[in-house]
């Protein structure tokens, strides 16, 4: 017999006589005891009792007893597969499966559960129907057929899927109907959380590093925490009638603070396509727009004109690039971000300072700065003249304004 067979059905026989042998006994009545006990648990006897009892149990990973202990649906094994998505899931995180059902039945539960010589459960090694559960479980009693069959039966197999009605339902709207969803517990991955929990706040190193910090004394290793914790049980005094890994973790479970994050407002919108699209408001520059637009619809044309629609701008520009000069004092290499994939590069030469050497030693993506600056120009203008606005994208004022900003090129570096 496999050793962890051998002293399972040792322990439970132990257990039995336990709460039976009385010193007030005479030998045979202490014989007779015995006698019982060995055939009990011996594994002809036990084994296929353990095997009817079997479907009293049912494997899970969603028990749906924690939503409302008098409820009982279809046994759930979720079978969700790993992405990386960044969610905290089912198939996202390796759990335990857990067991719910007649807590007379739990003993079922760990012997399926036993780890045999090679390293493999008894449940494994049924599920693979291996030869060396067959050995193990080859007994004059019953047939293996049999006890495989019904240690097998915790893996329930349903196709229609019943929920409850203390069970907390969601109607969730799908085109002009509703799909009916039932809120499960997924009891593997709330006892894993707790686990950690506990290990991060009570384990020996922990303690240790918290006594030191009492006394200050250094601790090289630390320690974390976590606040704000709710601690929920469940069951009450009798967690094992809700599911198994509750039972083992004392019907006690931690909810972390599920609360909305308080965020801080950026000042700066950093662009992820189009500088002059993404972070030019052209209502913050209506006004010199326009006295600019006084100028152009003056009936004189003269050099103080002139020198005034220039003056608005290159004020214009001015503006523009105090924001330009404020996206320079980010840190370097802010425009290699993942959210910044599709700017420009001739952009991100012009905003980025990880560019700075490529910035002044090439000067092909000041013509292209200057052709995106000209058009949003025209559209800003138009914005904020509306029915006054001229049309200057079909004049030569348009061929001027390019031709002014090439002139002052060193604004741009």
């Amino acid at each position: 017999m496999d050793p962890a067979i051998q002293s399972f059905l040792d322990k439970r026989k132990e257990d039995w006589l336990k709460g039976r042998l009385k010193n007030n006994l005479s030998e045979e009545e202490q014989s007779a005891l015995l006698q019982e006990a060995g055939e009990k648990f011996s594994l002809v006897e036990w084994l296929p009792d353990a095997a009817k009892r079997a479907g009293q149990l049912s494997l899970v990973s969603h028990p749906s007893k924690f939503s409302h202990p008098g409820s009982s649906c279809t046994a759930i094994i979720a079978d969700a597969p790993y992405a990386p998505d960044g969610f905290l899931r089912s198939g996202n995180l390796v759990t335990d499966l857990d067991w719910f059902g007649n807590a007379a039945a739990l003993d079922v539960n760990k012997f399926l559960s036993l780890i045999l010589i090679d390293g493999k459960t008894i449940l494994e090694h049924l599920e693979t129907n291996s030869e060396y559960i067959q050995n193990e479980f080859s007994i004059s009693t019953e047939s293996y057929r049999n006890l495989a069959q019904g240690f097998l039966s915790v893996k329930k197999s349903n196709s229609d899927f019943l929920t409850h009605e203390r069970i907390k339902q969601v109607y969730f709207p799908v085109e002009e109907d509703y799909h009916l969803l039932s809120v499960l517990t997924p009891s593997g991955i709330l006892f894993e959380l707790t686990q950690q929990i506990r290990e991060l706040k009570f384990s020996e190193a922990s303690k240790q590093a918290r006594e030191d910090k009492k006394h200050d004394r250094l601790n090289t290793q630390g320690y974390d925490d976590v606040f704000n914790l709710t601690l929920i049980g469940f069951g009450g005094t009798k967690p094992q009638n809700i599911s198994v890994l509750n039972n083992q973790n004392g019907g006690k479970a931690y909810l972390l603070p599920s609360l909305p994050p308080v965020l801080e407002q950026r000042e700066l919108r950093l662009p992820t396509r189009d500088f002059f699209r993404e972070t030019l408001w052209y209502r913050h520059f209506q006004e010199s727009f326009q006295r600019m637009h006084r100028l152009l619809i003056a009936d004189i044309n003269n050099l103080n004109i002139r020198q005034g629609r220039d003056h608005w701008i290159l004020s214009i520009l001015d503006q523009v690039l105090q924001k330009v000069w404020a996206f320079r004092e980010q840190p370097q290499g802010w425009s290699e971000g993942l959210n910044y994939k599709d700017l420009h590069k001739y952009q991100k030469i012009w905003l980025d300072d990880l560019y700075l050497d490529e910035r002044i030693s090439e000067t092909d993506w000041i013509s292209r700065v200057i052709e995106d600056f000209s058009r949003w120009f025209i559209f800003a203008y138009a914005k904020n003249l509306g029915d006054l606005a001229l049309p200057l994208k079909d004049d030569d004022f348009y061929q001027h304004l390019k031709s002014l900003l090439h002139k002052h090129e060193e604004a741009f570096l």
